[in-house]
């Protein structure tokens, strides 16, 4: 009889230590079940990333078959600026209803292949020199115009296609009443330089004369 009952004990006991293995088992399957599928959710998002890089270099691809069928030429074939030119209202203005112009209006107009104005992309410098001044000491301001700040000059119309700037004096008005206006504009398309240079008249305070009025709304700055 007492044979027989530590007979039981040793099944249990092993019975016991066997179903232990198998929770153990179990756990670390499903441990391998959840990298199984971390690596899974990993090669595909590789995957996605390599057929998009695969999209964009399928596409530059036909960019450049596309660039390389029209040839080194192609801008010729484009409208793009050639000239630059000054308006002829270009001179000294009124801004603050006191005797005499307290600044300069610049109308720019980038011209194309067929002197037509267009809304070119660049930047502008505007260099105003009082010339009867002393080599040196006769640049009288300096004013720029990055390209993202361009867009906002910009004016169309009625016969009306130019930018416009407003130059201040720069340390109170000159001593001379011809300044010469001189715009470079750097267009972006093309990478070219591009100036244009004018002599105008301002009315400096104290001095007689008519006034130059700037170019009336909806006209030309031709």
């Amino acid at each position: 009889m007492t044979r027989t009952i530590l007979l039981a004990a040793v099944v249990v006991t092993l019975a016991a230590g066997a179903g232990g293995c198998i929770v153990v088992e179990k756990a670390k399957y499903e441990l391998l079940v959840q990298d199984a599928d971390k690596a899974r959710e990993e090669l595909q998002k590789v995957k996605t990333s390599a057929d998009g890089l695969q999209a964009v270099v399928i596409d530059q691809q036909k960019q450049i078959r596309t660039l390389q069928a029209l040839g080194p030429k192609r801008l010729e074939s484009l409208f793009h600026v050639q000239a630059a030119e000054l308006g002829r209202y270009t001179g000294g203005i009124d801004t603050d209803g006191q005797a005499g112009h307290d600044a300069i209006k610049v109308y720019l107009r980038p011209m194309d292949r067929d002197a037509s104005p267009i809304k070119a992309a660049g930047d502008v410098t505007i260099q105003l020199y009082d010339l009867a001044e002393p080599a040196g000491k006769n640049l009288i301001g300096e004013y720029k115009w990055p390209v993202d700040k361009l867009g906002a000059q910009w004016s169309s119309g009625f016969m009306t296609y130019h930018y416009s700037f407003v130059c201040p004096w720069k340390g109170g008005p000159p001593k001379h009443d011809e300044i010469t206006v001189r715009v470079t504009f750097v267009d972006y398309l093309t990478g070219k330089s591009f100036t244009a240079q004018k002599a105008c008249k301002v009315n400096l305070p104290g001095a007689t004369g008519q006034q130059t009025a700037p170019a009336p709304q909806g006209e030309t700055s031709e």
